[in-house]
């Protein structure tokens, strides 16, 4: 146990809670605080503050034991911790922008997310033109004021669509630049939701880029923000994050409680009735890029179908009933215009492929093949090269090694 590690257990127990009533209130799991306390996880400047915030006691001293991150060590912690402190006003340009700024801003909010997956053009320029001549202005604001508070969603949101456009084509840098931007935006606001489904959409690019454990503590945080502010599809989708961290890592039994979590929250979210705030289009961006995939035309680093397969058939072994709710739960409706249906087929097919089902795989990419003629183009073809790479191990069943070759000849030379 490290010495930091003991102080906080220290305080813990000071204060009368088990572990499970401390993740209870910070939001982290059991096992995580665990790791922090043993020394198991390094200890950053985010979790002493989630401590404090929890136990109500200020444990200052322990920040100057913090480790000092090295130079190959991320610095999103550092990045992320205004995130957990209350909002401090800042003086000047309270009043936001005029209403008729404000009103255009929200226009092409909604213009620029009905865009952003297009194969032809997506708005990024534009939207991020917007933010560098609008941002100097945007962090001059406090919240207190209605319009400033909706100046500063709508600035979030439009962060939050540039980081989607970013990590599109694969611009990582930019990407992770708007979406903490988005998030302390939101975080000015007062809007916690919409500050922790920017952070949703950082933590899905960590677990695109084969990079678990940051996706994970990403998502944590973002639960920590949200707190009880959360909406039930919000809890969903950050439950769904870390149930796929912990799957990539080969935690089974941390895979099957987030992912009981999420279903919790998926059939709570489905009895409600649906809304359209910044946060909502902000979730539905989220489970369309987990649909949709990049641009990008060979298989994800992050490897997410290679590792992810062993949890997958764990859970369906032991557990069939959990499976069949997680696997084959609807999830929220997405625009018809967005998704054709070969995508829609091939995204199925390749979740039989994690679950261990070559022949209905196979039997799915059938079904998907008519509808993209003999050449297949933009991301429907990238995802069915994704299958034919994914499908490597089940090369010597008979439908599969059908459709591979079908594959072959409907992307050659995209």
């Amino acid at each position: 146990m490290t010495e930091i590690g003991r102080a906080l257990r220290t305080a813990r127990l000071a204060a009368g809670l088990s572990l499970q009533g401390m993740a209870g209130r910070a939001n982290y799991s059991k096992p995580y605080l665990g790791q922090l306390e043993t020394g198991a996880r390094a200890v950053r400047a985010e979790h002493v503050a989630a401590y404090e915030s929890a136990l109500g006691v200020s444990l200052s001293p322990l920040y100057a034991r913090v480790p000092v991150a090295g130079q190959d060590d991320s610095q999103l912690p550092l990045e992320l911790s205004s995130l957990l402190l209350p909002v401090a006003a800042v003086g000047g340009g309270a009043g936001g922008f005029t209403l008729g700024e404000l009103r255009t801003a929200e226009r092409s909010a909604r213009w620029a997310r009905g865009l952003q997956w297009s194969d032809s053009t997506p708005p990024r320029r534009v939207v991020i033109d917007w933010l560098e001549a609008n941002l100097p202005r945007l962090q001059q604001l406090s919240s207190g004021t209605r319009r400033a508070e909706q100046s500063l969603r709508v600035g979030a949101e439009l962060a939050d669509i540039a980081a989607d456009m970013s990590w599109d084509i694969e611009d990582t840098d930019s990407a992770r630049r708007f979406y903490l931007i988005s998030a302390r935006l939101a975080h000015t606001a007062g809007d916690a939701g919409l500050a922790a489904a920017a952070l949703a959409g950082l933590a899905m690019q960590y677990l695109d880029h084969g990079r678990p454990e940051d996706g994970l503590e990403v998502a944590q945080l973002a639960q920590y923000v949200a707190r009880r502010s959360a909406t039930p599809r919000l809890r969903a989708a950050l439950a769904h994050l870390q149930a796929t961290a912990y799957g990539i890592v080969g935690d089974t039994t941390a895979f099957e409680r987030e992912t009981a979590y999420a279903i919790e929250c998926h059939l709570e979210a489905a009895a409600n009735p649906p809304t359209d705030t910044a946060v909502d289009r902000s979730l539905t961006a989220l489970n369309l890029s987990f649909l949709l995939g990049p641009r990008r035309t060979w298989p994800s680093r992050g490897r997410q179908s290679e590792l992810l397969g062993p949890s997958y058939r764990h859970v369906v072994a032991t557990r069939p009933r959990l499976a069949g709710a997680a696997f084959g739960m609807d999830r929220t409706p997405l625009p018809d215009n967005m998704v054709e249906p070969a995508m829609t087929l091939t995204s199925v097919a390749r979740l039989q492929l994690m679950l261990g089902e070559p022949e209905r795989a196979a039997q799915l990419v059938g079904l998907a093949l008519p509808f993209v003629g003999s050449r297949a183009g933009g991301r429907t073809a990238a995802r069915l090269r994704d299958f034919h790479h994914e499908s490597r191990q089940f090369a010597e069943v008979s439908d599969i090694r059908a459709v591979r070759t079908a594959i072959l000849d409907v992307t050659a030379d995209r």
